[in-house]
């Protein structure tokens, strides 16, 4: 354990000794980079670990060298498929039971679990906990997820379908209940194991800025239409397909190629507005921080059916 999570460094060590892997990039998502130093100290015991200092968005982010026989990527679970790569979820030793009893006077009587894979092996402890309080508990796992209840910032199939009246979410920051929140278009009570503060989320709030997106651009005529190259979020065909639909609409539509998509790189090129087919996190969590109009994908063709008809 490092702080409250496992990074299973003996695990790690000897799979890198099966694997003769004499150089090993590590990745971690912002908020592990601290733990970085700690973890080099005890894996140089094997191999020469090397630290990837660029920024890391979630398993969708891969990065591999040809300087290193293996990468580890920290935090997530698999979702590029490579033998290169091993995946350490880094789970959490946090209770969750005292932030769900904080949250119980929010909840309905029928609700959805959703969590992050920190606390995804011990979901099943809250299901319990609920359904002794008297509460009906939909848990599912989603389609490419290892564990019940994991959602991604680009994918919430494991509360969509349910028949339920809400959705606990159980994690830190508002991007994922704001996400289930769009997606499912249902109230989500938000609690974070490690603050204890649990917020309320409707689904009017995800609504209201989706189409505040879509107000700001209305007026566009020219629209990028923006591809990732990481491995997890490189989506080339649904662009394609998505641009020539707007062209076909009457619009002008480009695609658009980029590692790094920030108001930095966008603002300043020579289009109207922009569709992301990559991460649905740069537009719900970051397009105010952008000077031009950003959209999703259902969205730019939401767009076009209001202004083209």
């Amino acid at each position: 354990m490092i702080g409250i999570y496992d990074l299973e460094l003996e695990k790690l060590k000897k799979i890198i000794l099966e694997r003769n892997a004499k150089r090993v990039l590590l990745q971690f998502p912002e908020g592990m980079k601290k733990e970085s130093l700690e973890v080099m100290r005890e894996l140089s015991s094997v191999c020469e670990p090397v630290l990837s200092v660029d920024p890391c968005f979630g398993a969708c982010d891969i990065r591999t060298i040809p300087e290193a026989d293996l990468t580890v990527h920290f935090c997530h679970t698999r979702m590029v498929e490579d033998e290169r790569v091993v995946y350490v979820p880094c789970f959490s030793d946090a209770d969750l039971i005292p932030v769900v009893k904080k949250a119980l006077p929010l909840l309905p009587k029928t609700v959805s679990l959703a969590t992050t894979v920190q606390h995804a092996h011990r979901i099943e402890e809250v299901r319990e906990f609920l359904e002794s309080e008297g509460f009906k508990v939909l848990l599912s796992k989603g389609n490419g997820m290892e564990y019940p209840g994991q959602v991604l910032g680009c994918n919430f199939s494991a509360v969509q379908g349910h028949e339920s009246q809400a959705i606990l979410f159980i994690g830190s920051g508002r991007f994922h209940p704001l996400g289930a929140a769009y997606y499912t278009r249902k109230r989500v009570i938000a609690a974070d194991p490690s603050s204890m503060l649990v917020q309320e989320i409707l689904p009017d709030q995800a609504q209201k800025e989706k189409y505040a997106r879509i107000s700001k651009a209305y007026d566009a005529r020219v629209f990028g239409v923006v591809v990732s190259t990481k491995p997890g979020q490189k989506r080339f065909s649904v662009a394609q397909e998505l641009a020539e639909q707007m062209r076909g609409r009457g619009a002008q539509a480009f695609v658009l190629v980029g590692d790094m998509i920030t108001p930095d790189v966008l603002d300043y090129l020579p289009f109207d507005a922009f569709v992301i087919t990559a991460c649905p996190r740069i537009v719900i969590d970051d397009w105010k921080n952008y000077k031009k109009p950003v959209l999703l994908p259902e969205e730019a063709v939401e767009l076009l059916k209001i202004t083209q008809g």
